[in-house]
């Protein structure tokens, strides 16, 4: 299906409502955000969600809906959602949604993202819609724990398998040099998710520091609702 047939309102009858896209945005709720990386991320994600470049890349995602749904996570067999599926068709649908994050709570726990992946693409899988994209916004201000990088690289396979586009964000942080002076630690982190968490199709990885977060963010997710299609 080209992009004039989409335009002609011919889309696929499976007797499922279609939407453009089908977003899951994961949460990193692990140890790690417990004094306030938790929050920077409630605090990005609405301003992003609330702005008006998110909007008309929604309405340009055609048919103009998307179906989102958010979710926290943090070790194994620990992750939430906060979000149900929801369709948006609108700024006052994104306003719902950026709401919807006072529901995101804080998990504690170790850091295990491929099982916070394979919770998102079980999510993706039993979804009620059709669409032309499937994605995943995973956030991590960490690496996986040692002793779960083979779920991670399972996950990242499965992915693939289904032509998932799994898409990484980095939330840079300072670490402490042994003189107890801030030092960037950027490059390892970005260097991590774009190595061990991009999977899939138009596959992309992304990162942010303070006080850029909400930017990139939106940046992400807008690149995210504009693929091309095959």
């Amino acid at each position: 299906m080209g992009l004039a047939d989409v335009r002609a309102g011919l889309v696929p009858d499976e007797g499922k409502p279609f939407v453009c896209a089908q977003v899951v945005i994961a949460i990193d709720g692990s140890e790690s955000t417990r004094d306030s990386g938790f929050q920077r991320q409630i605090q990005a994600l609405d301003h992003a969600l609330r702005h008006a470049e998110l909007h008309q890349a929604l309405q340009d995602c055609l048919p103009g809906s998307v179906a989102l749904g958010l979710i926290t996570w943090s070790g194994p067999n620990q992750q939430s959602i906060c979000l149900p599926w929801s369709v948006v068709r609108n700024g006052g649908d994104l306003a719902l949604t950026a709401f919807a994050l006072q529901s995101c709570r804080y998990i504690g726990g170790t850091t295990d993202i491929g099982a916070a992946v394979i919770y998102a693409l079980r999510m993706l899988s039993s979804a009620p819609y059709e669409s032309y994209y499937r994605s995943v916004l995973l956030l991590t201000n960490g690496r996986t724990d040692r002793g779960a990088e083979a779920r991670l690289m399972a996950a990242r396979q499965a992915a693939d398998r289904a032509k998932i586009t799994l898409v990484g964000h980095a939330l840079l942080r300072k670490s402490r040099s042994w003189l107890g002076q801030g030092r960037p630690d950027h490059e390892p982190l970005r260097d991590y998710v774009a190595r061990n968490i991009t999977a899939g199709p138009r596959a992309f990885w992304s990162a942010s520091d303070l006080p850029a977060d909400w930017r990139e963010i939106l940046n992400t997710l807008v690149r995210m609702l504009r693929q091309e299609l095959n």
